[in-house]
């Protein structure tokens, strides 16, 4: 099989990093792509290896402008990777929208625009894979990390949803769940940002359960993080190319990297069934007077499942 070409986001640091080097480990080719890429990633150029200058918060045009080079760089490109984000505690009372605007323009807006971006070039060409890499907060919240959750949820449900579009096109998209991991995602983009625990809430209310909270995490950090970056990068890479653990398994759209993360996901969706199963006479009480319809199976033929997917 011909060497891949992958496309990654968020390269300088975390498991962007751990990517670049798994993905020449295992023979392929990437662009590494980040913000000052030339200051932070041109160490890294040879001849498997392109840097580019990617701001996913830079707006569309200018995202477009990038992705076109990008692909032109190798000819094509096979693999498109969503890594880049970021991550602060704030309350949802006290933040600002420039806050929840960087927020969502990292962790969800900006992910999309390189994804429409690559889109028409991976329609074209009739393959691709486009992989994103989440959060298991989409599953379990934290209480002061609202915005990054809700911003990590609605990335996760864009994704499902995206690759029902897109697979009848040949191309496939994944969202990978990360539980913890020791990576950088918590610091500051820029100075002047707000980092993972960099300050406490100005409303005394809340003093206590963000003291609870960082506490936990300040206490032993790597006991909330088991993550492994190599082994994440290995099973990423090992998912989009279907070899190694993913080998024979159906298609995955969305895939919970960490025992932490898998846990989250397990007790979310036993908590849902009960909910479902408790408050059943309460949602069928609100269709009309003769309705026999559950869920129709027009809408169930859209699933996220197909066990003979190629």
């Amino acid at each position: 099989m011909a060497p891949l070409v992958w496309l990654v986001t968020g390269t300088t640091s975390g498991i962007g990093a751990a990517l670049v080097d798994h993905i020449i480990a295992r023979g392929d080719r990437v662009i590494a792509s980040g913000r000052k890429a030339e200051q932070r990633l041109g160490h890294l150029k040879s001849d498997n290896i392109a840097v580019l200058e990617l701001d996913i918060a830079a707006g569309r045009a200018e995202i477009d402008t990038q992705v076109k080079k990008a692909w032109n760089i190798f000819g094509h490109i096979d693999v498109l990777v969503n890594n880049a984000g970021m991550s602060a505690m704030k309350s949802a009372e006290e933040a600002d929208d420039a806050f929840i605007n960087n927020m969502f323009q990292v962790n969800l807006f900006g992910h999309m625009h390189v994804t429409q971006a690559i889109l028409p070039f991976l329609r074209a060409q009739g393959h691709g894979c486009i992989g994103f890499t989440s959060s298991s907060t989409a599953w379990a919240p934290l209480p002061f990390m609202s915005h990054y959750a809700a911003s990590k949820a609605a990335l996760s449900v864009y994704v499902e949803s995206l690759h029902k579009e897109v697979r009848p096109l040949g191309i496939q998209c994944v969202a990978f769940e990360c539980g913890g991991f020791p990576t950088h995602l918590g610091q500051p983009r820029d100075a002047g940002e707000a980092g993972f625990g960099s300050a406490g809430p100005a409303v005394a209310a809340y003093g206590p359960l963000f003291g609870e909270l960082v506490g936990m995490f300040a206490a032993d950090p790597m006991a909330h993080m088991p993550g492994d970056l190599a082994k994440a990068a290995t099973a990423v890479v090992d998912i989009i190319k279907r070899e190694g653990m993913a080998a024979g398994r159906p298609w995955a759209v969305r895939v919970a990297l960490g025992s932490d993360g898998m846990g989250s996901v397990r007790q979310k969706c036993e908590e849902q069934l009960k909910l479902v199963d408790g408050w059943k006479d309460v949602s069928y009480s609100t269709d009309r007077d003769g309705q026999r319809v559950v869920t129709s199976k027009e809408m169930l033929k859209f699933t996220s499942i197909l066990e003979t997917e190629a």
